[in-house]
């Protein structure tokens, strides 16, 4: 009897220290934070697609770097978009005519634009491709490139000359007089960046397709 009221005790005992003994929580350990994405920034509506990074202004533009899409750029401290662009027949030589705005029909003036004019040494109806860096000798006679743009208050339009590069390719270049327009000489396609080592930096670049035309 007596070892028996010891046996009880002792188990009751035992139970006492087990229900004491708080339980241990198991914490899984988790892996390592992985960083947040960045987010980059996108062009506000209406910003050229170029301006925000995809064509830098340099001294010597390369087909390569030229951005696929209309030509954009900034002319003269402003946002530049084309909306016009055809080549002209300029003597020996042919011009690129880039503007800002719409004309009335493919070989219409353009009047109060902002454009950018450049004089190239291909052989119409050949495609090819005119690389000029900025340090290069310069012609004025057979090669150049310029930019317009209006003056406030209808002051009318102002030219700039400044030291330019650029790199055109015209990949594709009819030579097929139109019907309806006998000053329509055929058409063309290319891509092409121009830089000037204005204050502004100003630069366009692009992809382009118009008529090659005669004035």
């Amino acid at each position: 009897m007596r070892a028996t009221a010891v046996m009880l005790l002792l188990l009751l005992a035992a139970m006492v220290l087990v229900a004491g003994c708080p339980q241990q929580q198991v914490v899984e350990e988790e892996g390592p934070i992985a960083p947040p994405e960045e987010v980059q920034p996108t062009p506000e509506e209406g910003e050229p697609a170029a301006a925000v990074g995809e064509f830098a202004w340099t001294e010597t533009p390369s087909l390569d770097a030229i951005p696929e899409g209309n030509i954009t750029g900034m002319i003269n401290g402003e946002p530049f978009a084309a909306q016009t662009v055809r080549l002209r027949q300029d003597g020996e030589q042919t011009r690129l005519e880039i503007s800002n705005v719409s004309v009335d029909g493919p070989t219409g003036l353009t009047m109060d634009d902002t454009g950018v004019d450049l004089k190239f040494t291909l052989t119409p109806g050949q495609p090819g491709e005119f690389v000029i860096a900025m340090e290069d000798e310069k012609d004025i006679g057979t090669r150049w490139a310029t930019y317009n743009y209006p003056l406030p208050d209808d002051g009318g339009p102002m030219t700039e000359n400044p030291s330019w590069a650029c790199a055109l390719q015209i990949t594709e270049w009819t030579l097929e007089a139109a019907e309806e327009n006998e000053d329509i000489l055929g058409n063309a396609k290319g891509k092409v960046a121009i830089t000037f080592d204005d204050e502004e930096k100003s630069w366009v670049a692009g992809t382009f397709e118009g008529v090659y035309y005669k004035w």
